[in-house]
């Protein structure tokens, strides 16, 4: 009974997360914040999120403990740190993005894909 309940939550609670995300982020600071330690997805889409809305440090703050596992995280740790080099000035930020970017773009699995080597062009900016 239990583990029924648990897994109707989870699959209501993804359908809200998805619902956000169809819709543009419609809803995304009511539905997502909750759903960040839920659905791994929900703090990525949180932080896409605050970037569209231009909140960089929020994105940042989302962002910054998170350990990337794979090319998508990588990614988006990446230009997050991208943008808050930009936004302050700070070369340290800057460098960590191109590292990042980087080691996506110079992987074996991603650099013949077109995420891999907008990473790499990326990196060399």
């Amino acid at each position: 009974q239990d583990q029924t309940t648990s897994t109707f939550t989870f699959g209501q609670d993804l359908l809200k997360h998805n619902l956000v995300v169809f819709r543009g982020g419609e809803g995304a600071l009511q539905i997502l914040p909750p759903l960040v330690d839920v659905i791994p997805e929900a703090r990525l889409n949180l932080v896409i999120y605050y970037l569209k809305q231009d909140d960089v440090n929020e994105a940042f703050h989302l962002i910054k403990d998170l350990e990337p596992t794979v090319p998508q995280e990588y990614i988006l740790k990446g230009v997050v740190n991208a943008a808050v080099g930009q936004e302050n000035g700070s070369r340290e930020h800057l460098k960590i993005a191109q590292q990042y970017f980087q080691l996506v773009g110079g992987s074996a699995s991603e650099c013949d894909t077109i995420p891999g080597r907008q990473c790499m062009a990326a990196c060399f900016f």
